[in-house]
């Protein structure tokens, strides 16, 4: 009987705040919705409604607050205002609707909090759909769903819901760095079951990507955890699905007929049929090569409808000949192979996919299966691969860079030392490469560079250690310290040149070699040191005599050219 007559009160109190800003001058009060579609066009508008997040919540560095009415709902923000608001409160707040990043917010220059009662504006429910999400930007919802990813970024900690385990729609739980409230992911696992209230933002970093729908909570109590979904190792997920079909096993064989046994049976393979169902990593259950069981992940890395598309199907379909072996649960001569080996399958396309694969023997429907879990690798590889290559790998000739030829002649000259060999560093110079450069371009430039380290590489045993040393330089290292064999280094490479230069090219390309023998008590670094100022020392005389060979001592140095 009170509360109408109060909720009449305040509105009549707003409603006269309103009319008094008017009449000082002012845009009159629009609703919210209206007020967003004057974004684009830069007119101030003036809008009224109750605060839904207070301010000192959403962002710690700036002025932020959220505002709703019963057209929709907004974000206000300011870098100059410092205004006092809590929820609840009744706003009257002026300023221009611009999208920042996607999002729509209102880009106040004045907000003014109405003396009157506060009023908390209650979370609406809704679902984890896209859809319903876009009908209510700038609002205060309420979700629930399972924790299908969590991390952190540059920006915050972030958080993806979905609503069951079948469910194709997700939001994201966006917690920003400079959140102004104590707000802590840290506790949350996956799988686990949240309730969460925030406000309903979006984000779209270009105009061409797509618009990410998030839910930003303003306190901590805004996220809780209703209950903790269990997590299973891998290992559990094996002996629960081999236990589960030994059990299959013993009660067909038995020939149980009793109503409490078929019960515990149909609930036990529900159970574990539903557990299989929640694991990210495919599980297929195979016998005379024939697919009887899967779940969910595997029909969405093999590429295919559902699970039910998959079973009937042979195995053979979806394997290489050369991970066949990994998917048959086989162990070999010395007692049995790792649990995990990487391979690959095929695709319902064609395409094939690299994977890690287990696999091990099992009972199924009364009859001898295999049980493979499978993980796709893909992205791992090209990272690995990705890693390696900017680590060790010159990028125009292929060759190993200083690093890679730093880290494996370290090895190489140790070994030596071990079995004492005396390895030898061999230096081989680009002459006049600046002439080249300057008188044909960069593009020629790089073509001598290339021209001159497959020569170099093609001459030498794949178990001497080539490098590109800096822009005009390479470096090998020979693990066998045979003089005679430094001296026909020049020579060889003098050969390779010429073979693989084309007989139209414009300039001559030629380099200068230099071999040194490495004292056993060096180390790697002064040994380089050395043998690089010998090398230039005879350049230089090389430069005044241009002789074709020296000497035939531990130190020797050859011009060459094409």
């Amino acid at each position: 009987m009170i509360r109408r007559p109060l909720q009449l009160a305040l509105a009549l109190l707003t409603t006269l705040t309103a009319r008094k800003l008017h009449a000082q001058g002012q845009d009159i009060v629009r609703p919210i919705r209206a007020a967003l579609a004057t974004e684009g066009s830069g007119a101030p508008v003036t809008i009224a409604g109750r605060a839904t997040a207070s301010a000192g919540q959403m962002q710690s560095t700036a002025f932020e607050v959220a505002m709703q009415d019963s057209s929709g709902g907004i974000r206000i923000f300011s870098r100059v205002l410092n205004v006092r608001v809590h929820e609840g409160d009744s706003l009257v707040a002026r300023g221009t609707v611009k999208r920042y990043r996607g999002d729509l917010e209102l880009v106040a220059t004045r907000v003014t909090v109405v003396p009157s009662a506060s009023r908390v504006i209650l979370p609406r429910d809704v679902p984890i759909d896209v859809a319903q999400m876009a009908r209510h930007p700038g609002q205060l919802v309420r979700v629930h769903g399972r924790v299908d990813g969590l991390g952190h970024s540059e920006g915050g900690q972030w958080m993806r819901l979905r609503e069951g385990a079948t469910s194709r729609g997700t939001i994201t739980v966006w917690v920003p760095a400079n959140h102004g409230a104590p707000l802590d992911l840290s506790t949350v696992r996956p799988n686990d079951s949240l309730t969460v209230t925030g406000i309903v933002t979006s984000y779209q970093d270009n105009v061409d990507d797509a618009v990410v729908w998030q839910l930003v909570p303003r306190t901590g109590d805004d996220v809780r955890i209703s209950a903790a979904g269990a997590v299973w190792p891998t290992w559990l997920l094996w002996s629960l699905l081999t236990g589960a079909a030994a059990v299959f096993g013993v009660l067909a064989l038995s020939r149980l007929n009793s109503r409490r046994h078929l019960r515990a049976l149909r609930e036990t393979d529900a159970r574990y049929r539903q557990l299989l169902a929640m694991t990210p990593e495919a599980v297929l259950v195979h016998a005379s090569g024939q697919i009887m069981f899967t779940n969910p992940a595997a029909a969405e890395l093999l590429g295919v409808a559902n699970e039910h598309a998959l079973v009937g199907r042979s195995i053979a379909d979806f394997t290489t000949p050369e991970s066949r072996a990994a998917l048959e649960g086989l162990t070999d001569a010395h007692g049995g192979r790792p649990p995990r080996e990487r391979g690959q399958l095929l695709r319902s396309n064609g395409s094939t996919l690299d994977v890690e694969i287990s696999s091990s023997p099992c009972v199924y429907s009364d009859q001898p299966a295999v049980v493979v879990l499978a993980r796709d690798i893909s992205a791992q590889l090209r990272y690995e691969r990705d890693l390696h290559a900017l680590a060790l790998v010159d990028e125009l000739t292929g060759l190993h860079n200083r690093r890679g030829f730093s880290l494996f002649a370290d090895q190489e000259i140790a070994r030596a030392r071990r079995s004492g060999r005396l390895p030898t560093l061999v230096f081989a110079d680009l002459d006049d490469l600046k002439g080249i450069n300057d008188m044909h371009g960069h593009a020629s430039g790089d073509a001598a560079i290339r021209l001159v380290a497959a020569a170099f590489k093609s001459i030498l045993r794949e178990t001497d250690i080539v490098a590109r040393w800096s822009g005009d330089e390479f470096v090998a290292l020979l693990s066998d310290g045979d003089p005679n064999a430094a001296e026909q280094i020049g020579e060889r490479l003098a050969a390779a040149v010429a073979s693989q230069a084309s007989a139209e090219l414009p300039y001559t390309v030629s380099a200068t070699v230099g071999t040194s023998t490495l004292d056993p008590m060096l180390s790697l670094r002064d040994a380089i040191e050395r043998a690089d100022a010998e090398l230039y020392t005879r350049k230089r005389h090389a430069r005044r005599s241009r002789p074709t060979a020296l000497g035939a001592d531990a130190n020797s140095e050859t011009r060459i050219g094409s």
